[in-house]
């Protein structure tokens, strides 16, 4: 017979699981994921126009959620950006190049086979990009 508690314990080293994997294949998405809520995130903290960026449904994976194959549709300021589906293993996520300086509201919508949802949005301020060539965007980083 499994006890209240075993289940508990059960649950509780999913979500671990399911947190500690986020943080492994999506480490440059800037969100706190350990509170387990859905959220958006972004690979960058210093946004700039033209620069391309990965933004990330935080918590919304298949294996902890259910919802492998939902397609989720990524927004900036109500504009949508991005449609891909839930994964098995690993981040909902889409690449996003911001065209305008000023505040972006990232949102992301969930529709699941059996319903459907917002995620809660990040709001982000991009800079105008006075760079030209390659370097504008910066360098990548390659310290993992």
């Amino acid at each position: 017979m499994t006890t209240s508690f075993d289940r508990t314990a059960r649950l509780g080293a999913v979500l671990a699981t399911a947190v500690a994997a986020t943080a492994i294949l999506a480490p440059g998405v800037h969100a706190d994921a350990s509170d387990g809520q859905q959220r958006v995130g972004v690979s960058n903290t210093e946004l700039k126009v033209g620069c391309s960026y990965t933004v990330a449904a935080i918590n919304v994976v298949g294996y902890s959620s259910g919802n492998t194959g939902a397609p989720v549709t990524f927004y900036d300021n109500g504009v949508a950006i991005g449609t891909v589906e839930v994964p098995t293993i690993g981040e909902t996520k889409t690449s996003w190049r911001p065209t305008a300086a000023g505040s972006h509201q990232l949102t992301a919508r969930v529709d699941s086979y059996v319903s459907s949802w917002w995620i809660t949005p990040a709001t982000v301020t991009v800079a105008p990009n006075t760079g030209t060539g390659s370097a504008a965007c910066g360098f990548p980083s390659f310290s993992g």
